[in-house]
């Protein structure tokens, strides 16, 4: 990314149906305040982590569907 902001992926599996995604985002300082995505708002404000991309609307659902496919 621009900023220096870095993200790490790490796929593994225990057994043939046991499989995990790990994904971390590591932002800078002069990130707070100007990111927004399917991670979340980098501001510390939690209650607006899935806002809808383009919009102001926080999807709350228990499977934000709408939410995850506004960052397709």
């Amino acid at each position: 990314m621009p900023s220096g902001t870095s993200v790490t992926a790490k796929y593994g599996c225990f057994g043939p149906k046991d499989c995990y995604l790990s994904i971390h985002v590591y932002p800078l300082a002069e990130d707070f305040g100007n990111s927004e995505g399917l991670c979340g708002n980098y501001n510390g404000d939690k209650m607006d982590d899935k806002t809808i991309k383009g919009s102001m609307t926080v999807d709350d659902r228990k499977e934000p569907i709408d939410f995850a496919k506004s960052y397709m």
